[in-house]
């Protein structure tokens, strides 16, 4: 352990003071006894003495002191030392881990900027996840309120339904959509709401009362036949059956009375058109008159409930129908005009082919005429070149002075070539027997 210069120089100090004292202490007791002024200089120097032994004695207190603060302050070194090394140690760890985890970070460097990527992705999936809920909840909004109308508009439909008037009117309506689905034009292949007397007039046994029939549709056929269409639409059995759940056990037998009244309803409705006898107005047409219902299961359910329905109503003259069976028969009813309308120009062409062969039979008689006319034109011509030539210019040529003009009179005219003037007769068999064409 080592001590500072300052410390030890007060030592030094110290201890040449209490040796000089101590000297002189020694000194004095070996003199002669002095005089009473000596003696009090003696006194003096021995306060003096005991003053630089107190200041001594601070010293040494002094020192005792300064040696203990130094060897706090050693050992403080020495801990501070070993703090030191401690601080070094743990400074070289924490640069070697700062070392590792530079390494760690350079290896991590492209898994962060995957990350990175990620995480824009994320940020852009979930804007759009936030932006397509957006665009849900406004949808699910449009639909409730899709609903909310539907379900106004189905209320409305149904209270409509329970209404006969409306009823008649929406099967009136389906009738015209299905036919005209098939292509049918108005005032053309069929009218509407129009007197079947209008067609034909008034009905045979009664000239003086003509029908009061009026179907809803009059279809035209062809060779001036008619068939009549009256849409029929009994639903209030019908509706009230089917507010019944065909799962609801405890209430079949009320459905099935229900479905059992639907079909004794469209029962009345053909016996009610069979009275009507709208075919006696037309004689020469189908005798038969088409009820439409303007729904699939108004038919299916009145037949299932009644299976003999369908038999009794075409026994009666009256042709159930649903809107695909209409639009069936009427398609086929098409089918017959484009026949018909193929027969009626197989006929207009056989007639305008007779006709055709009648006037080349006229046409072939003046030809003939023409030709027996130009080879007697030509016989008549050859026998004047053959006069002029042996009678006329014989006797011209006698003329000496008309010298080479007399003899090119003959140059310039020739009898015809027999080929070239021959008439053609007609060779073809259509033109050597034309007797049965008059």
């Amino acid at each position: 352990m080592t001590l500072p210069i300052g410390i030890l120089v007060l030592l030094l100090l110290l201890a040449l003071g209490l040796g000089a004292a101590l000297g002189w202490a020694v000194a004095s007791s070996r003199a002669p006894s002095a005089p009473d002024s000596e003696r009090l200089e003696l006194s003096h120097t021995r306060a003096r003495l005991d003053e630089a032994l107190n200041g001594l004695a601070s010293a040494n207190a002094e020192l005792g002191r300064l040696r203990d603060e130094a060897s706090r302050s050693a050992k403080e070194a020495h801990f501070y030392k070993g703090r030191s090394l401690q601080l070094d140690q743990q400074a070289s760890e924490l640069q070697e881990r700062i070392d590792a985890d530079h390494a760690v970070l350079r290896a991590l460097t492209p898994i962060t900027q995957k990350l990175g990527e990620v995480d824009r992705y994320v940020r852009a999936l979930e804007s759009a996840t936030a932006e397509r809920f957006t665009r849900i909840d406004q949808h699910l909004s449009d639909d409730a309120a899709v609903a909310a109308r539907l379900a106004r508009t189905t209320q409305s439909l149904s209270d409509a339904l329970h209404h006969s008037s409306s009823r008649g009117s929406w099967g009136e309506v389906q009738l015209r959509r299905v036919i005209e689905s098939s292509g049918m034009l108005e005032r053309v292949d069929f009218d509407s709401q129009k007197a079947s007397s209008g067609f034909t007039g008034p009905r045979s046994g009664s000239a003086d009362t003509p029908s009061r029939g009026r179907p809803d549709v009059i279809v035209h056929l062809p060779n001036d036949a008619h068939i009549a269409i009256d849409a029929k639409a009994p639903m209030s059995a019908y509706l009230k059956a089917h507010e019944i759940p065909a799962s609801d056990d405890d209430r079949a037998d009320e459905r099935r009375a229900l479905l059992a009244e639907h079909a004794r309803a469209v029962r009345t409705h053909v016996l009610a058109l069979k009275k009507r006898d709208y075919p006696a107005d037309f004689p020469d047409s189908p005798q038969v008159t088409v009820m439409f219902l303007p729904s699939e299961a108004l038919l299916s359910e009145a037949l299932d409930a009644d299976p003999g329905l369908l038999d009794e109503a075409l026994n009666a003259g009256i042709v159930l129908v649903s809107p695909a069976s209409l639009l069936a028969l009427l398609r086929s009813i098409a089918a017959v005009w484009r026949s018909a309308q193929a027969t009626q120009e197989a006929r207009d062409i056989v007639v305008a082919g007779r006709e055709l062969v009648e006037r080349l039979s006229v046409f072939v008689r003046h030809l003939e005429q023409l030709g027996a006319g130009l080879a007697k034109s030509v016989k008549s011509y050859n026998a004047a070149i053959s006069s002029l030539e042996s009678r006329v210019l014989v006797t011209f040529r006698r003329f000496d002075a008309l010298g080479d003009k007399a003899l090119g009179l003959g140059t310039g005219a020739g009898p015809l070539d027999s080929d070239a003037a021959a008439v053609r007769s007609l060779s073809q068999p259509e033109f050597l027997d034309r007797s049965d064409i008059d």
